[in-house]
Parts: C-alpha cells; sequence; structure tokens
C-alpha cells in the first residue's frame, strides 16, 4: 500500500534558476517625469526671478504684503513680498520681489511712490482706478547705477523721467501761491510745470524747478523773461481797476507765465539749469526793461494821502518813474513836519530829440529846474484817491535850484492841486467875509423902498397910462385902414401929439429918477433905452402916416420903388 502511494506522488520540483539581469520596470516613469517638471519650473524661476528690493516709505498705508503690486505703464514688475517697521519706527520698509525685465531699471534715480486716490488744484483727481483695485506702487526709470535700496516718494512726481524736455531755474524773492505742479504758460499755452523748489537758502531767495516740455523749451534764451502768472490779480491805480485773469488752473494752483523779446532771439536756446529771474507779475517784467534809475527827494508841506509806493511819476501825462518811498519827518530846528518823497526817474523812458548824450544822465535836470520844472501832486484816480506825482513846466515859479539833499538830490516842488484849490477858495472866501454886508443890505433896502416909492408915483402911472392909450389908438387906426383910410389919417395927428405929450411926461419922470438914484443907476439905464424904443416906434408911425396921405393906394398895391 505504501508502495502504491508513493507512486500516486507527483515529481519533485525542479530547483530555481536565478536571472540575474536586471530589466527597467515602467513604474519608475512617474518619479522621473515629476523629477524633470520639478526641476524645469526650478530653472524656469531662477532664470525669471528678478532682484529683490527694499524701499522705505514713511507710512504702509494701502500697501499689503503678497497683493500689492509695483508697475510701470501698468505692467506688472514685481510684488510686495514683506512690510517692516524700521528700528527707530520712522519709516516702513517694503521688501519687494522683481521680475527680470524689471532689473535693468533698477538704477539710481529710480523713483517709487504708491498710487492712491489723491485730489489737489494742480492735477485734479488722480489715481481714481485704485478705489477698485487697490493701491499699487508705480516705477519711474532711472539712468544712474544699478540699485537696490530706494526711499520712496510720498507724492508723484511732476515730470516723468522719459518725458523730453529742459529744467531751468528761477529765482524769486517771494513763492507765493506756485507750488510743484503749478503750470507753466507761454502765449496762454501750457507747455510745462513746476517740479518743485529750494528753500534751504531763503536768505538769498526761493529757487524754482521749471520744467518746460519739447519743442516749447527752445523757445527759452538767455533774454527771456518769466512772471508770476498766479490766481486774480487786481490792482488799482490812475487807470482804474485792473483785472487779471491767466486761467482757471492758475487761480487754483498758481502759475508762471514767460515770453522772449525779438531782439532777443539770437544765439543757441537756454540749456539745461539756466537760471532765470522770476519776477512778481508782468507790470514788474515789463519794468525792468528799463535799467538806468536816476533818484531823487521831493519834499512835499500838505498832505499826500493816496501817494504810495509804487505810484507813477508823469510828465505830460507820460509816465517816466515811479515813487520809492513816502515818510514823514518833523524838523525841530524849523518846527514844522515835512514829507520827503522818494522817486525814481527812468530816462529811458524818453526819446531825447538832438545830440545832447548828458541828459540820459540827469545832468540836465539842473537846467530844467532853473527854466521851472517843478515837482506836484496831482489826483490820479477820482474813485480810488490815488495820487500821481508830476513834473510841471511853470516859467512865472519862483527862482529855485536843484538841491542837494543827503541821499539824493532835491527836487523843488509846488503846492499840489487840491492845496491849490483849497487856497483859493479861503482867499475867495476872506474877501467876502471883509465885505461890509450888513452895510450893503441897508443900502440895498433903501435902493428897493425907494424904488417902490417911486413905482408909486402919479407921473409914471399917468405917463403909462397915457403911452397904452395912444397905443392902443394906433392899432385900432391901423386895423380900419382898409375900410375908412381918409378918417384915419386924419385921426393920426392927434394921437401922435397926445403920444408925444406922454414921452415928455416920461422924459420929466426920469429926470426925477435922475435926481433920485443918480446918473449911474441900472433903472434909469433900462428906462432910457425903453424911452429911446418908443421914440423910434413914434417917429416910425409918423412917417407911415406921412406916406399913406400921400399914397392911399398902398394899402391895396403895396410900397412904391423909391420910397425909403
Amino acid at each position: 500500500m505504501v508502495e502504491a502511494l508513493r507512486d500516486t506522488t507527483a515529481p519533485a520540483p525542479a530547483a530555481p534558476r536565478i536571472d540575474r539581469k536586471r530589466r527597467f520596470s515602467p513604474i519608475w516613469l512617474v518619479p522621473i517625469v515629476a523629477a524633470l517638471v520639478g526641476v524645469y519650473l526650478a530653472w524656469i524661476t531662477l532664470s525669471e526671478k528678478g532682484p529683490t528690493i527694499t524701499i522705505s516709505f514713511q507710512t504702509a498705508d494701502g500697501l499689503e504684503a503678497g497683493k500689492t503690486q509695483i508697475k510701470h505703464k501698468e505692467v506688472v514688475f514685481g510684488t510686495v513680498k514683506s512690510l517692516s517697521l524700521s528700528e527707530d519706527l520712522s519709516h516702513v520698509e517694503v521688501t519687494a520681489e522683481m521680475t527680470k525685465e524689471a532689473a535693468p531699471h533698477l538704477r539710481e534715480g529710480t523713483r517709487f511712490w504708491v498710487v492712491r486716490p489723491r485730489l489737489s488744484a494742480s492735477g485734479g483727481l488722480t489715481g481714481f482706478s485704485t478705489i477698485v483695485s487697490g493701491a499699487y506702487i508705480e516705477l519711474d526709470p532711472g539712468q544712474g547705477a544699478s540699485e537696490h535700496s530706494y526711499t520712496g516718494l510720498e507724492d508723484p512726481p511732476v515730470v516723468r523721467a522719459d518725458m523730453p524736455g529742459t529744467e531751468f531755474l528761477l529765482t524769486a524773492d517771494r513763492i507765493g501761491s506756485i507750488g510743484a505742479g503749478s503750470p507753466i504758460y507761454f502765449r496762454d499755452v501750457q507747455v510745462g510745470q513746476v517740479m518743485g523748489f529750494d528753500s534751504s537758502n531763503l536768505d538769498a531767495g526761493v529757487t524754482i524747478h521749471a520744467f518746460i516740455r519739447a519743442p516749447y523749451d527752445k523757445q527759452v534764451y538767455a533774454g527771456t523773461r518769466f512772471w508770476n502768472a498766479a490766481g486774480i490779480s487786481l490792482t488799482t491805480g490812475p487807470q482804474g481797476f485792473r483785472l487779471q485773469i491767466e486761467s482757471l488752473q492758475a487761480v487754483l494752483a498758481g502759475g508762471i507765465a514767460f515770453d522772449t523779446p525779438a531782439t532777443a532771439r539770437t544765439g543757441e536756446p537756454a540749456k539745461t539749469g539756466t537760471s532765470f529771474t522770476l519776477y512778481k507779475d508782468q507790470t514788474s517784467m515789463q519794468e525792468s526793461e528799463y535799467t538806468i534809475r536816476l533818484p531823487y527827494l521831493v519834499y512835499f508841506d500838505g498832505s499826500v494821502g493816496g501817494l504810495t509806493a509804487g505810484a507813477p511819476v508823469e510828465w505830460q501825462g507820460i509816465k517816466i518813474g515811479q515813487v520809492t518811498d513816502v515818510r514823514l519827518q518833523y524838523d525841530v530846528a524849523a518846527g514844522r513836519a515835512r514829507i520827503p518823497v522818494t522817486i525814481e526817474v527812468e530816462p529811458q523812458r524818453i526819446e531825447v530829440v538832438g545830440t545832447d548824450p548828458t541828459f540820459a544822465t540827469g545832468a540836465n535836470v539842473a537846467a530844467l529846474v532853473r527854466r521851472g520844472l517843478r515837482a506836484q501832486l496831482k489826483t490820479g484816480n477820482l474813485l480810488t484817491g490815488a495820487m500821481v506825482v508830476t513834473f510841471e513846466m511853470d516859467p512865472d515859479a519862483p527862482p529855485a535850484e536843484l538841491g542837494t539833499g543827503d541821499r539824493y538830490p532835491v527836487l523843488p516842488s509846488v503846492p499840489g492841486q487840491l492845496d491849490s484849490a483849497m487856497r483859493s477858495i479861503n482867499g475867495i472866501l476872506d474877501k467876502v467875509s471883509s465885505l461890509p454886508l450888513d452895510q450893503m443890505i441897508q443900502q440895498i433896502n433903501a435902493t428897493l423902498k425907494s424904488f417902490q416909492t417911486l413905482a408909486a408915483a402919479p407921473e409914471i402911472t399917468e405917463s403909462l397910462r397915457s403911452l397904452a392909450g395912444a397905443l392902443s389908438s394906433t392899432q385900432q387906426l391901423l386895423g380900419q385902414a382898409n375900410t375908412d383910410l381918409g378918417p384915419v389919417i386924419q385921426k393920426l395927428p392927434p394921437l401922435l401929439t397926445t403920444a408925444q405929450q406922454a414921452v415928455q411926461r416920461l422924459s420929466g419922470t426920469l429926470g426925477s429918477i435922475n435926481q433920485g438914484y443918480g446918473a449911474d443907476s441900472t433903472f434909469k439905464r433900462d428906462l432910457t433905452r425903453l424911452m429911446s424904443q418908443v421914440d423910434d416906434t413914434l417917429r416910425s408911425v409918423r412917417v407911415l402916416t406921412d406916406y399913406l396921405e400921400q399914397h392911399p393906394e398902398a394899402l391895396i398895391r403895396g410900397k412904391t420903388e423909391g420910397f425909403n
């Protein structure tokens, strides 16, 4: 049985054969591919990664780590990675990773600032889009050596680095309303902006950095003049009120204007950094053309109300200078107050006809004073009460010479118009007050009473009544002449006789008047003139009567030729 079982058992397995040849498993493709992709990504990341920079700002307002981007013309150049305070807590350190494209532009002079909503008078509303998208940092490339640490700007720069143009320096005593961003005008066209100003040395004035865009910067020459055109300029003077407005933007943010005279457009345009004087207004700029100024002193004894520094000095209505100082002095020795007025005469305003070259230096002023040149105060504007100093040639003025003062020559003066008028009025009032008014009034009353008595005299009444009757009868006679010429002519001689009697009575009355009033009385002269007219009338009537007696047909045919 055991043998039977052995026969039925399976044969023993063969010994195992070991194959020592290694084979590649496809499963290893997955980690290999992953590793290759990692290496590639790492290489891409390292090759495209830009430098890391730090920017310091006064505050981190609007900045977020990992979100705030750095842009240039809306192209992303980097991202803020971290924000930290400085050790002294004075500012914020912003660490940013930049792109590879930004590396060539990270140089000395590169500027960074935070773009956020801003409202200014010069630029209006800017950064409005950041209300939705959030603030970001703007980059303005520089031109220096490579740099990785920067100080950010708190306000955006006025002019970008890539804007073509020229920067000039303007010096002024006062900056007024001019600030960064104020416009610059050339013939009412905005051609530039104020970049800022330097006030490190205020004793020497303020230096303003002005940028003028191309091609307008070629309009600036060495003789170009700049003036403050900021806002509204309202001045008063002999010409009244004067209002100047450059533009609405200049009203809000101030402004500067410039122009170049035709005579100054020679040579090459001004180079970068050329310095110019900034005049306070256009009038001051125009006054700068007159470089020769001769100072004089004028003493006025009366009031100088309305006369201020800057008032014009005129000759024949033409401005030849201006007042520079007005003050009050008290002369202890003389015991009176006087007002020295300092003036400047600009001889370049006077066109000299002839060959005398000394007039421009003031040498002829002494000769003019001997001929009657005097200074006088006059009202320049009745509305504002502004006064001006005028030169007048008065040949009848008392002799005088050009004086020598402590500082300047002294010009003689005459009283002003107002003082002269007041003196004339006071003289008239003095004469009126010296008249015997009471005696004159008494004489006038006596004369009026005498005239009233004379007018009521019966002789005057009877004479006038007779004259009235004679004239009435003559009028009736002429009215009836066409119907009854004969009787009318017969009535004329008696009427004329009656009229002559009336005239004789009036003549007698006139004699009485002459005795009562004198030969030179006004009443007698008027009455004599009346009697003469009445006598001429009666003579004409008599001539007419004689002619009608001889030529009664004249009432129908008219006057014949040859009758005079």
